[in-house]
């Protein structure tokens, strides 16, 4: 298992922001926090063929906050399911449901982020 657990943040400007998780649950959770300003809630989980899932985080306190184009971009792009508009700064992080382990996001999946988020 590697040491590092790499995720990425669409803030509401579209800038994406790398985040190190680290490996231990506990400290996963305070970067996720800070990450977003607030505690995290899953509104969106992507099922995937091969490698982890992708689960899209949003703070718990979002009412009120602007819609992130550029994050609903990147789940439409994904053939996502998508339940709720999303809202504020998200996360899109790597899961593995059969073992409850959050992991790096797919390669594929943060390359698409960066393409999506880079067009004008």
């Amino acid at each position: 298992m590697t040491d590092t657990t790499i995720v990425l943040r669409i803030d509401l400007t579209g800038q994406v922001r790398e985040y190190d998780l680290g490996t231990d649950q506990s400290q996963q959770y305070r970067v996720i926090g800070r990450a977003l300003f607030d505690s995290a809630e899953a509104v969106e989980h992507i099922e995937r063929q091969e490698g982890p899932n992708v689960v899209v985080l949003a703070r718990v306190h979002r009412e009120g906050q602007p819609l992130n184009v550029r994050a609903a971009e990147v789940s439409d792009e994904l053939d996502s399911q998508i339940t709720q508009l999303i809202a504020g700064e998200v996360l899109f992080i790597g899961y593995i449901s059969a073992t409850d382990v959050i992991t790096s996001l797919p390669e594929d999946v943060a390359a698409l982020i960066r393409e999506v988020c880079s067009r004008s």
